[in-house]
């Protein structure tokens, strides 16, 4: 049986339709550390394919392993046992659960998008209404059965809140990579494919299929 409690995975708000429930996986002092220090240490062998003003590259790579961290704590995974011992070359995927091959997409976002996208009420078109793959990440889609998309709070960077999934065969099947954004005149900070929030599958009852 998953000890919820013990796993430190919050149950922000119940609601009877399970796509819908929202999630907290909170990060434990361990997963801080690690995560400090694992993006240090790939740092110097990671080309990233965009810029941001308010991250620097390390602070991007902490913020992905936190999200690897508590995704495979999600599943019920030994994230300890996933981390790799070098970064010369790049991985295939971030974990696996059964046969499934899995990457994870962690992005921080304002405090006053977050219920709105995790609730399913945002609108695909508008400001955080989309999940970006960048271009550069585009051709290791071929690696993965499911790209897993999840959230940190940019205001309260406590814990991670997973979004939804989509399998990488949808992706590359029915998404192409864009510039402009869905709403005004500006472009994205680099090509992507941006991925409608409302499309995501529930990854509760991912995990509740491949527990079965």
């Amino acid at each position: 049986m998953y000890d919820f409690f013990q796993n430190k995975i919050i149950f922000i708000n119940y609601i009877l339709d399970m796509s819908k429930e929202i999630v907290m996986i909170e990060f434990s002092n361990e997963m801080i550390e690690e995560s400090i220090k694992q993006a240090k240490k790939r740092e110097p062998f990671i080309r990233h394919h965009f810029e941001l003003k308010h991250f620097s590259g390390e602070e991007r790579n902490k913020i992905g392993f936190l999200g690897e961290f508590a995704c495979c704590q999600f599943f019920g995974i030994d994230w300890k046992q996933n981390i790799r011992e070098d970064y010369l070359t790049i991985d295939d995927f971030d974990f696996s659960i059964k046969h499934l091959k899995v990457d994870v997409k962690t992005e921080t976002v304002p405090s006053s998008f977050i219920n709105s996208i995790l609730k399913g009420e945002i609108n695909d078109d508008e400001p955080w209404g989309r999940r970006l793959i960048n271009k550069g990440q585009v051709p290791l889609l071929n690696k993965y059965d499911v790209v897993i998309f999840g959230l940190i709070d940019r205001n309260n960077r406590s814990g991670w809140y997973p979004i939804g999934y989509m399998t990488t065969k949808n992706i590359l099947e029915n998404y192409s990579i864009q510039t402009k954004m869905p709403f005004g005149t500006k472009n994205y900070p680099s090509p992507a494919m941006a991925i409608r929030t409302s499309e995501l599958k529930s990854l509760s009852l991912l995990k509740s299929t491949l527990q079965r």
